[in-house]
């Protein structure tokens, strides 16, 4: 697999029958838990009503995150929210080789290349050994070529997809993910930013392929709950927990359980 990353496809496009992200500033207009473009959701309507009771904040800002969004729990189980911007985090009963241990965030959700409507995510917290620029084939350079390269799952083609957080900024689609504040693409112009002092690099985040859930795996995976009560639960969480470059396997996994624990206590 890791020779694989020797040919990378960098600025990774979805292969979705849609192919970007509403329009907006990065505030909190939306309704919480409600989808701009039907996503799917595992709630029944009474979980979907009890989610959505929760009062939304909203930030305003002028192309850059001047105040992220807050972390807020969306439910568990089958009751957890599903849509774009959210981070799902695995139960501790989770044993699949990628998802065990995991905070997934949801980057897309539409028709995939064979007209099957599918969820599909990066684990943010899933680092492998390599820098974009020792996996780039000599396309990355300057300070973005030392970020790491983050395993975001086992599907992709063996294509890299780069999340950054510098909002409308001229680089990638313009378009955000959900209400997450994150952004995808554009990283040619975002080299240069960088190197120029016009970017924070901090903000910018790598990854090698992604997740991809059917609607029936994520019904089968929101339905296993264990005696304690352990299932997957929805988050929307503030945008440096994603883009975060110094998790270790399992550290944003971590942290955001306890979060929950702190948050339905």
């Amino acid at each position: 697999m890791l020779l694989a990353l020797l040919a990378l496809r960098i600025s990774w496009n979805t292969s979705f029958a849609f192919s970007m992200h509403p329009t907006q500033s990065c505030s909190r207009t939306q309704a919480a838990g409600i989808s701009s473009r039907g996503a799917i959701t595992a709630t029944t309507s009474t979980a979907a009503t009890t989610t959505t009771t929760t009062t939304t904040r909203i930030y305003q800002s002028s192309g850059e995150d001047t105040q992220e969004q807050p972390l807020r729990f969306l439910g568990k189980g089958d009751r957890a929210l599903i849509r774009e911007g959210v981070v799902l985090v695995a139960p501790t009963h989770e044993y699949d080789h990628f998802l065990m241990r995991s905070a997934v965030f949801i980057h897309a959700i539409g028709l995939n290349e064979y007209n099957e409507h599918v969820t599909r995510g990066v684990i943010i917290d899933h680092p492998t050994a390599f820098t974009m620029g020792e996996m780039g084939g000599g396309s990355i350079y300057g300070t973005l070529a030392h970020k790491p390269l983050y395993q975001g799952g086992d599907q992709g083609n063996d294509s890299a997809m780069m999340l950054h957080s510098h909002g409308q900024s001229g680089i990638g689609s313009g378009a955000m993910i959900g209400t997450s504040c994150i952004y995808e693409g554009g990283i040619y112009d975002a080299m240069d930013l960088v190197d120029d002092g016009k970017m924070d690099s901090e903000k910018f985040k790598f990854f090698f392929n992604h997740i991809e859930f059917s609607d029936a795996d994520l019904e089968g995976m929101l339905a296993a709950t264990d005696s304690d009560g352990d299932a997957w639960a929805s988050l929307e969480v503030p945008s440096s927990v994603v883009l975060n470059n110094d998790f270790e396997r399992g550290d944003g996994w971590s942290y955001l359980r306890n979060q929950i624990r702190q948050l339905t206590a």
